[in-house]
């Protein structure tokens, strides 16, 4: 918010209307205007460096690995929808409490370890190369995914 707040200021620093009210010393006739556009080299180069600074900030963070300890599914739909329906809770109990995001152990009806939002102690990061269920309704294949 600061780099886009100080980058907006700049610029507008930078290219700027001029009024330019040109007068007689001797006040003969009536003075003149004259509407033009002024520039400030200093803030082109202090926009232009900062521009670049914010760039190479975002490529620098595209090349940082993702620290996060959920399992990145892409635009899988039945993984998405697995990993945010809870299990084996009262849904009215989970409100006022706070909730994590992990492994929740073994589903009894579908005999594969799930991840998903539970408040209990249980849940554990994911485990890595283990195969996950989603919610295993009735009537509905379960969405296995792989944390990899």
């Amino acid at each position: 918010m600061t780099l886009s707040g100080l980058l907006h200021w700049l610029a507008s620093q930078s290219i700027f209307l001029a009024v330019i009210e040109i007068s007689d010393p001797l006040e003969k006739e009536d003075p003149a205007m004259m509407a033009t556009l002024g520039y400030s080299c200093i803030a082109i180069v202090f926009v232009l460096t900062l521009c670049i600074f914010a760039l190479l900030a975002a490529i620098g963070m595209g090349y940082k690995r993702f620290s996060a300890e959920t399992a990145t599914v892409g635009s899988c739909s039945a993984a998405i929808s697995a990993a945010c329906h809870v299990w084996g809770e009262n849904l009215e109990g989970v409100v006022a409490k706070k909730v994590r995001w992990g492994d929740v152990g073994i589903a009894p009806s579908l005999g594969a370890r799930h991840l998903t939002f539970s408040s209990g102690e249980e849940v554990r990061k994911p485990i890595f190369g283990e195969l996950y269920a989603g919610t295993g309704r009735k009537g509905e294949l379960p969405a296995m995914i792989t944390v990899s």
